[in-house]
């Protein structure tokens, strides 16, 4: 009764909150710090109904836009004692970084609010950074230093295009990091905060970072650029500088920081120079939500927060159009027309090749050839291009796959980035004699170590890690020819299913079928596993709910294998086997190979990648457009 109250009141209040900010025509401070408030009071009760929204509002969770209320509605449990407001009547806009709980565990929650001239939220965009030392830090501050929160005099301000241009100078030094710039942009006295932690001008002898160094951290902003050391940056993408507090000369911007592998070793200085931190020996994509104090025109305060995404991901509200990465093609003499079985199992040799000599111009590409890793396009030369040193071949571990009905061509194998160890699975299509396109999915290895190892960071753990350290062979029978090894469609959307349900009716599983997720298989046969029965640990947990994207890649009628990849959601909405940590909303993309004998499933074999709830794959998204 109580509760249903409190919504009515909160209805109506909104209503009349909703009145007056219309007869204003403007939401000014006061009124945008409320609207934030009422949001993040909203999602502790789960119930974003009492929201003044637009009908068609965007909500946007780590980049993943998703329906209102779900994510991360369903967990947060309270809010903590910091918070950082910032606001832009102007825009229409407020931001703010805080803490909650999930679970009983700590975390960073920043969100932004676009409010239209109505009263109206029309933009909801929130990052969860999974940090509980860096929340736990925010709450041994309390607040923010008492400066953010300054008015400066008017004659003192730099308009808002001016603390645009300072505060992208920042990304702009940042990105490559020559240690020759010019970086006088920061005052003398600046200070950096990443995730709560003071990385400037601090003594400890702590490292930073992934890294071993114990002297950067107690250099000044200005010195830290110039020493290089941030070149493993290599590009600072889609800034967006959504919040101008002139009033405050504050700025809350958004980018994402990428890092594509190819940088060895950091420059000197504690006295020598030290090789890369294993964690960016692969491409790594980071969203980084952060605010800007300026003095003068100088950058004065900067609190950074982050979380990683997968590698190349485009942003929910990018600045710009997407970029067009189509390759242009090459003049080469192509394929056989058509392209057999033969011919499609030397396409996959030729790329592996191509890639692992990190040259895509020796292939045969159609002109507007499309290349994407872990479901994200990325450009020809970038990405497993630059990285790949090494891959396992059918006599260790890995199968090639041929369609030529489809002109499709497949692999699954061990992969080695520097010394990252992975699976890798490709798909390649052939049209007219060339490749049209080419698919990879990688899932490294995620091991730990005393400065973070390679684990995807701010992921929850998996019920059966890959370390990388396996030392387990391809089952022969993915390498052998079955007598009848047709791979229907719906065979394989039944298994979908039942992995969906968590029940093995009506999938057409062999007897002792064995199904082996990051390679932790157990004693359980197929019907088992997808049944919850026994003991023995699962590479999915029992609260996973829809199975969708289902992406059937290389169907090789001839060996009776299918390469597929399917998204798994686990929303995290309830109790379950998983530890507190572990209990939050994420989506599983997960190549795997399915082995057909007899019309039966026999054998399949999955690797598990984390990625953000609700992820989609770029190619899901580009069936859609031709299909309306």
């Amino acid at each position: 009764m109580i509760t249903t109250v409190r919504k009515a009141i909160g209805a109506c209040f909104s209503v009349l909150v909703l009145s007056s900010r219309t007869l204003a025509e403007r939401c000014e401070r006061s009124c945008l710090e409320g609207l934030i408030s009422d949001y993040l009071n909203a999602l502790v009760d789960h119930d974003p109904s009492s929201l003044p929204t637009t009908p068609d509002v965007k909500y946007v969770e780590n980049e993943q836009i998703l329906p209102l209320g779900t994510g991360e509605w369903h967990i947060v449990e309270s809010l903590g004692k910091y918070n950082h407001t910032f606001s832009d009547p102007e825009a229409g806009q407020v931001a703010t970084i805080t803490t909650i709980t999930e679970n009983g565990v700590g975390a960073i929650y920043i969100v932004r609010l676009k409010v239209e001239k109505d009263g109206r939220i029309s933009e909801i965009e929130s990052q969860i950074t999974r940090d509980s030392d860096g929340a736990e830090l925010y709450e041994q501050r309390g607040q923010p230093e008492a400066v953010w929160f300054e008015a400066v005099p008017p004659e003192e301000r730099i308009p808002r295009d001016k603390l645009i241009s300072q505060t992208n100078k920042y990304y702009t030094g940042m990105q490559g990091n020559d240690p020759n710039g010019d970086y006088s942009f920061f005052d003398k006295d600046c200070n950096r905060l990443e995730d709560g932690l003071q990385t400037t001008n601090v003594k400890s002898g702590d490292p930073y970072g992934h890294s071993n160094d114990t002297a950067f951290a107690s250099l000044t902003c200005e010195e830290q650029f110039q020493t290089g050391f941030l070149g493993f940056v290599t590009r600072i993408r889609e800034r967006h500088f959504p919040v101008i507090d002139e009033e405050r000369q504050a700025v809350f911007a958004i980018t994402t920081l990428d890092h594509n592998g190819t940088v060895k070793s950091l420059p000197s200085v504690n006295g020598t120079s030290s090789p890369i931190p294993r964690y960016f020996e692969t491409p790594r994509s980071l969203r980084a939500m952060e605010a800007f104090r300026l003095r003068g025109e100088k950058l004065y305060r900067i609190e950074m927060t982050l979380t990683e995404v997968p590698y190349n991901m485009r942003a929910a509200f990018p600045d710009v159009p997407p970029v067009d990465l189509s390759g242009p093609g090459t003049n080469f003499t192509t394929y056989p027309i058509p392209c057999d079985q033969v011919c499609l199992e030397n396409v996959i040799g030729d790329v592996l090749m191509s890639i692992r000599v990190h040259d895509h111009t020796r292939l045969p590409l159609a002109k507007g050839i499309r290349y994407s890793e872990n479901g994200q396009f990325v450009a020809l030369g970038d990405g497993l291009w630059e990285t790949l040193e090494a891959i396992s071949w059918t006599d260790k571990y890995g199968a090639v796959l041929s369609d030529s009905k489809n002109g499709t061509a497949g692999y699954w194998g061990f992969s080695t980035e520097h010394s990252i160890p992975g699976v890798l699975s490709l798909r390649i299509k052939v049209d007219n004699g060339q490749i049209t396109e080419i698919e990879a999915h990688v899932v490294r290895g995620e091991s730990t170590d005393s400065r973070g190892g390679t684990v995807t960071l701010m992921r929850p753990p998996f019920p059966i890690e890959w370390e990388g350290n396996t030392t387990s062979f391809l089952n022969p029978i993915f390498q052998a020819y079955s007598a009848n090894g047709e791979i229907l469609p719906e065979l394989l959307n039944a298994y979908f299913d039942g992995l969906e349900k968590h029940s093995s009716k009506g999938v057409p599983f062999a007897e002792g079928c064995t199904r082996r997720d990051n390679f932790g298989q157990g004693n359980l046969t197929c019907a088992d596993q997808l049944d919850g029965k026994g003991s023995a640990p699962n590479g999915l947990s029992n609260t996973t709910t829809t199975v969708r994207d289902r992406r059937v890649l290389v169907a090789d009628s001839k060996r009776g294998v299918a390469l597929a990849v399917a998204l798994v959601d686990e929303p995290a909405n309830g109790p379950g086997p998983l530890s507190p940590a572990g209990r939050v909303p994420g989506t599983y993309m997960i190549p795997q190979l399915i082995k057909v004998d007899n019309g039966l499933i026999s054998h399949i074999e999955s690797v598990i990648k984390w990625v953000p709830f609700g992820y989609t794959s770029a190619w899901g998204e580009e069936d859609g457009k031709e299909n309306k």
